[in-house]
């Protein structure tokens, strides 16, 4: 089955579209999801790869998801104009059926953030120098979702739609608002962190 390169729209639309497309798909590869992604694949990656931290699915979507996100804010600090991954990930696959679950859970989300976004807001910083340096928090991002931390996919999760969401309307102020949101979810992480590490120190000293 030929793959329909996605078009422009928003993130909602796009997705909506991707799920119908492979309904009818047993499963589905990696580079086919990044090709439906079309012209905003960057921005609509780091929305798509942070879905599936988003719904309790069984499966190896978090390591997969990990791997790409990273891979998408490498090939931004380097200031590709679109989105590639290395053959061993692209030819990977996924149950269709799990990508499909992923998107109709995390569309209600996505619209309630669409809703917020203003076109053209702060627009200078939504430009190629933006969008190149927004490729620093991704990958913190990135990190932070692939550590096993409890608690811990919510900050990295809404931080990374929100940066993607505003890449793709163009919203300079939501961008801000993104990074703000990536500002809080390092501390949260390293307070969790911390928190982990007393709490396990004092259970081997109780437990010696």
């Amino acid at each position: 089955m030929p793959v329909r390169e996605g078009t422009s729209g928003s993130a909602s639309s796009v997705l909506g579209r991707m799920a119908a497309d492979i309904g009818g798909l047993e499963r589905v590869s990696i580079g086919d999801i990044v090709r439906r992604l079309g012209r905003n694949g960057f921005d609509l990656a780091l929305i798509a790869l942070a879905l599936p931290a988003m719904i309790p699915i069984p499966g190896p979507f978090g390591m997969v998801t990990g791997t790409c996100l990273v891979l998408v804010a490498c090939q931004m600090l380097l200031g590709r104009r679109r989105l590639a991954l290395p053959r061993l990930l692209a030819d990977r696959h996924l149950a269709a059926d799990g990508v499909k679950t992923v998107i109709a859970g995390a569309l209600p989300w996505v619209r309630r953030l669409e809703a917020l976004m203003r076109a053209g807001r702060w627009r200078s910083l939504t430009g190629r120098a933006g969008r190149l340096l927004m490729g620093v928090p991704v990958l913190l991002l990135a990190v932070v979702l692939a550590l096993p931390i409890p608690f811990g996919n919510i900050g990295p999760v809404i931080s990374l739609l929100v940066i993607g969401l505003s890449l793709m309307t163009r919203d300079g102020l939501a961008l801000v608002v993104g990074l703000v949101l990536t500002l809080v979810t390092m501390l949260w992480t390293a307070a969790l962190i911390v928190a982990g590490t007393h709490i396990a120190a004092c259970l081997g000293g109780f437990l010696t």
